[in-house]
């Protein structure tokens, strides 16, 4: 982030690492970029049969400091392992942020795949670092792996 930067584009490069950073699975030093008593809120519309495989430390956590920062992130980013992602965008105004992405993960009890969308809202500090992270995320689909004896099966019948 060289210093001729304006404050938006500040932000939104913010917002860009912190995105891929999220969906890579990797926190690298984006924990530097939260203020003291960061709020992160991560909820879902999971209906209930979607629930247990989307039980991704929802809720609402303060973040006291860069440490702490460090810790949430890594275990949040360890139950979430995407096998792709698309960035749909980031819009940023006065100290405010958005961002949506499209993913698909694959489930890690059965193997299925499941892709879904979540959108990410940033709030700053007058000093540019996070004051608080929410997100929604929503599942568009799950597709059930196949059966390898069903499909094996259906092969040796001719």
């Amino acid at each position: 982030m060289g210093e001729f930067l304006t404050e938006a584009q500040r932000k939104h490069s913010i917002i860009r690492e912190i995105m891929d950073a999220a969906m890579a699975g990797s926190v690298g030093s984006i924990a530097r970029h939260f203020a003291p008593g960061a709020v992160f809120s991560n909820r879902n519309n999971a209906g209930i049969i979607d629930a247990p495989w989307f039980n991704r430390m929802e809720g609402e956590y303060r973040l006291q400091g860069e440490d702490e920062a460090k810790s949430f992130l890594n275990e949040l980013l360890r139950r979430a392992t995407y096998i792709s992602y698309k960035l749909r965008g980031i819009v940023v105004e006065d100290d405010e942020g958005a961002s949506r992405c499209d993913w698909t993960r694959q489930d890690e009890t059965d193997g299925s795949l499941v892709t879904g969308s979540t959108v990410y809202w940033f709030a700053f500090t007058t000093d540019g670092r996070i004051r608080s992270i929410e997100t929604i995320g929503t599942i568009h689909s799950v597709i059930a792996p196949k059966r390898e004896e069903a499909f094996a099966g259906s092969l040796s019948r001719g």
